[in-house]
């Protein structure tokens, strides 16, 4: 039986198997094994790849970008006007803010009461508060919530009109901040929230002071 005619399967005592075809010629039949396997090697990297290429689409089409929102209270009536800080979402998929921290003059504020006494002269008890500010403050909680592309949140708010929110408002240039959030993917970013640049982290950390807007 010439090699060309042996059949192509081998019996077992358990099932069939197929067999290749032989050609005969030992290095003709290592070059073809060596081929097939070069084949399935570039085919496995190619599918590889494709996986790559489609999680980064995915990747891309759900990337948050935070920027850090200050408003001195434009376009109101007199008396009215409010200065505000807090975070939006300018990137194309949600983001799960996970810390926002508040520093004035490079010092964190663990609350919007503690950043008016460092930068505007808010009094130390709850009387001062009552006194210098009345109702004309406002709070929004930012951590450990989502917000959705092009959404804005005002995180901490001061009306204009009494020294405090005057201050407040000469004291936007002097602030700073730091944001960690991630994607719905869980890719996570520490932004500045004042330019484009953002570090990427496996996960974000616990801040060692963290903004509580409604704290005292």
């Amino acid at each position: 039986m010439s090699p060309h005619s042996e059949p192509p399967v081998e019996a077992g005592p358990d099932d069939i198997q197929a067999r290749p075809r032989h050609t005969g010629h030992r290095w003709f039949d290592l070059v073809l094994a060596l081929s097939a396997i070069f084949i399935s090697a570039v085919s496995l990297a190619v599918a590889i790849e494709h996986g790559r290429t489609e999680r980064d689409l995915v990747a891309a089409s759900s990337w948050p970008f935070l920027r850090a929102v200050l408003s001195n209270g434009g376009g109101g009536a007199p008396g009215e006007d409010s200065v505000v800080i807090g975070v939006s979402n300018g990137g194309v998929g949600p983001a799960k803010l996970e810390s926002f921290e508040v520093f004035y003059r490079g010092a964190a504020a663990s609350s919007g009461n503690d950043l008016l006494r460092r930068c505007c002269g808010l009094g130390p008890s709850d009387s001062d508060v009552s006194r210098q500010l009345a109702h004309a403050r406002h709070f929004e909680i930012t951590d450990h919530t989502v917000l959705r592309p092009g959404e804005a949140r005002g995180a901490f708010g001061v009306r204009r009109g009494s020294d405090v929110g005057e201050r407040f408002a000469a004291s936007l240039t002097e602030l700073r901040f730091r944001a960690c959030y991630c994607s719905i993917l869980d890719q996570c970013w520490v932004s500045n929230l004042r330019d484009t640049h953002t570090e990427p982290v496996k996960a974000c950390a616990e801040p060692k002071v963290r903004f509580d807007p409604i704290g005292r």
